[in-house]
């Protein structure tokens, strides 16, 4: 049986106050909970979820929702849970160990063990480089703008909708392009590059170094030492500086490394 889960949580201990979850027939479950501190649910959660201190004052607590909610789970096959996101395992985490019923712990352990992130499988389906929020994946199944109001029984049927509707559906393009960043430009080192050049020939390279590997090569006939490398290529960067030639080539300064560089 799959179920599909959200909570909603405290901001700083990040403990569960509300817990919505709707199954694959569609039976529902939904209650609020009350955290081990409930005073510190803060006004901006309050703003986010329209949760207000005073109903998670008078909430039952984990214990008791959790007892409840394992009581309201089938009890036959492998229970699957879906989530929407990578914070709801914290919150369940950081819920169960405030918890002392035995039932509550198997409640809550099962939904840990048993939790799947469907964004990250939604992101592989769409092929985005990066996951969308869940009211954005509804919007395009419904065709029009869905609001979210961060419920958490909202969001686990908005979780249910956008699964069944993904099944058996074939993606060829993207249909978020400004979900899916263009490759990130290619980066320099922020050296330039050194040519050497003489009566109509011209080569780049991407470092002093590696001018004095080809000096080496074509003009000495033999491989430097390490002292003989830096040497020489002292002595093409004093040419650079200075504009004048080095062993019968003119030496420049080019393009940044990487750029059509030896």
């Amino acid at each position: 049986m799959k179920y599909f889960i959200d909570f909603e949580a405290s901001q700083f201990a990040e403990e569960i106050i509300s817990v919505g979850c709707v199954d694959e027939d569609g039976r529902s479950f939904y209650s609020l909970v009350r955290p081990r501190k409930p005073r510190k649910v803060t006004d901006f959660i309050t703003k986010l979820t329209g949760i207000t201190r005073e109903e998670i004052l008078n909430a039952p607590t984990a214990d008791e929702v959790f007892t409840a909610f394992f009581e309201w789970l089938g009890k036959e096959g492998v229970q699957q849970f879906l989530c929407y996101g990578d914070c709801d395992r914290r919150f369940a985490q950081n819920t169960i160990g405030g918890v002392t019923d035995f039932r509550a712990q198997l409640g809550l352990s099962l939904i840990i063990a048993n939790l799947t992130d469907f964004s990250a499988d939604l992101r592989k389906h769409f092929k985005m480089k990066r996951s969308i929020g869940l009211v954005k994946a509804l919007s395009y199944y419904r065709g029009e703008e869905v609001v979210q109001r961060h419920n958490s029984l909202d969001d686990a049927r908005y979780l249910r909708e956008v699964y069944a509707a993904s099944l058996g559906e074939v993606i060829d393009v993207c249909p978020f392009p400004e979900e899916t960043p263009p490759a990130p430009p290619v980066r320099h080192t922020g050296k330039r590059s050194v040519c050497a050049s003489k009566e109509g020939f011209e080569k780049t390279f991407a470092t002093c170094g590696k001018a004095a590997d080809w000096l080496a090569e074509t003009q000495l006939k033999h491989r430097l030492t390490v002292k003989e490398k830096q040497n020489i290529s002292n002595k093409i960067s004093l040419a650079i500086e200075k504009e004048k030639p080095y062993s019968g080539f003119l030496w420049t300064r080019g393009a940044p490394a990487g750029q059509n560089a030896s």
